[in-house]
């Protein structure tokens, strides 16, 4: 057997993605998504509503055969302030969902928070940049535990916490030329580490027997040629993104590498002596990432500053890393890598041998529906094919204890950038870039192929 018989076959989505649901009769406050809305990054107002279809979605995954489901809660939902009242029809629309899915036979696995600080926060603390603001999670935190936890065994402190830092800073409107973008940047992430270990802090008193998954957006970086400074540079930059934040959240400390690092730049987060206790006391229990494509890098490129790039090309600029030639590329110049995923699992586990989860992993295609009321997309099952390969391979022959695979997403959902174009599902779901459409769900070809790789346990691919 490839896979572990309890392996978690399932997918993953966020709230502002799907949800709808943002107009005053539900009690949701804004979130930060509403100031990029204004400055015309994104609108995520309508989602695909799931707020009114989550029965129905969950049934469609039941008949998919999902095991788990991914999904986020929004803080402003629940809090539309992010620390007063609690929104009580908010909340209730959560346990709801997780009661539909649990009757579905899915396990509900919550991240509480996937970049979408209450803007309320943003406005009066200067979102993360603020001790207040890590105060206001961790009440939020219990205030989510304490009704869930009985129910909820896996949860998320914070999607790709990673990338978080870079959310708060565009929030904040810091730019990647900002003079003192590095310190900021450590002062977030401090933060941020702060917040999420109030999940474990809580989990002892709310959900002792379940799972905190700290988790982070992972992908190898490959140099763009065997030159000794493109390997040095691909090596640095590889540690920097995909192992430095993890050292912090599965240890409880910096690596002594990056606190060099910081302290040579002059460029340490500010700190309380109480900080090193908590953050050391309330490390995750596993990790989790997403992972879509790769990196290569050149080292004579001296703009290849992973979180730097993200910032750039987010705002429409253009990235600072090298092609790869031996890669196909997705639509949107992704880089389809299988073997990536091979390679950065084992990177992760053999520095730290703790459970794995991939909770993100999928193919953003443009698609219509056929004169049959499906799609035809062989190509995603091809590419997921591939991925879950690489997945096996890093289980039964490199000896990776990787304990579930989720797409992203196992329904069409806006993107990270709003757009209704790039559909990741295996469920089709009706609604244009403008909104327009009915919303009905239809099944692709890849419901049935995914559904089979499921009931075998990955066998049948």
């Amino acid at each position: 057997m490839k896979l572990p018989k309890d392996f978690l076959w399932g997918g993953s989505v966020s709230a502002h993605q799907t949800e709808g649901a943002v107009g005053p009769e539900y009690g949701k406050g804004p979130s930060i998504y509403d100031y990029l809305k204004e400055k015309g990054f994104c609108n995520f107002d309508q989602g695909i509503d799931t707020y009114h279809h989550y029965r129905e979605d969950a049934r469609l995954f039941g008949e998919l055969g999902l095991k788990c489901y991914r999904f986020s809660i929004s803080w402003s939902r629940v809090i539309p302030d992010g620390e007063g009242e609690i929104n009580e029809e908010g909340m209730a629309f959560y346990e709801d969902f997780v009661d539909a899915l649990l009757e579905n036979g899915i396990e509900p696995m919550v991240c509480l928070y996937h970049f979408d600080t209450p803007l309320a926060l943003q406005k009066k603390y200067n979102g993360w940049l603020s001790r207040e603001t890590v105060k206001a999670y961790g009440r939020y935190a219990a205030i989510v535990m304490e009704r869930l936890g009985g129910k909820v065994k896996y949860w998320i402190p914070m999607n790709e916490q990673n990338g978080c830092p870079l959310v708060g800073m565009i929030s904040s409107g810091i730019k990647p030329d900002h003079p003192d973008f590095d310190r900021l940047r450590s002062q977030l992430t401090h933060h941020l580490a702060l917040a999420s270990a109030w999940v474990t802090e809580h989990k002892r008193t709310y959900a002792p027997q379940a799972t905190v998954i700290g988790m982070i957006n992972a992908g190898p970086v490959y140099p763009a040629t065997c030159r000794p400074e493109d390997v040095r540079a691909a090596q640095s930059l590889s540690e920097v993104y995909n192992l430095e934040l993890l050292q912090l959240l599965t240890g409880g400390t910096y690596s002594k590498s990056l606190w060099r690092r910081m302290e040579r730049q002059g460029i340490l987060p500010e700190t309380d002596e109480e900080d090193w206790d908590f953050l050391k006391r309330n490390t995750v229990d596993a990790v989790g990432i997403s992972y879509y494509a790769s990196k290569t890098v050149s080292g004579q490129n001296k703009n290849a500053d992973l979180s730097r790039d993200l910032l750039r090309t987010f705002a429409g600029g253009k990235s600072a890393f090298a092609p790869n030639p031996y890669l196909e590329a997705t639509q949107w110049g992704w880089t389809v890598d299988p073997e990536g995923l091979r390679i950065v699992l084992n990177m992760i586990y053999n520095r730290f041998e703790l459970p794995i989860y991939v909770l993100e992993s999928g193919i953003g295609v443009r698609e219509s529906l056929n004169e049959n009321k499906t799609v035809e997309d062989d190509y995603r099952i091809d590419y997921l094919r591939r991925q879950i390969e690489a997945v096996e391979a890093a289980c039964a022959q490199d000896g990776v204890d990787v304990r579930s695979y989720l797409t992203w997403a196992p329904i069409d959902i806006l993107s990270s950038r709003g757009e209704m174009a790039k559909r990741y599902g295996f469920i089709y779901v009706d609604r244009d870039e403008e909104g327009n459409g009915d919303m009905k769900r239809y099944k692709k070809k890849s419901f049935d192929w995914y559904r089979q790789v499921i009931e075998s346990n990955g066998e049948k691919l």
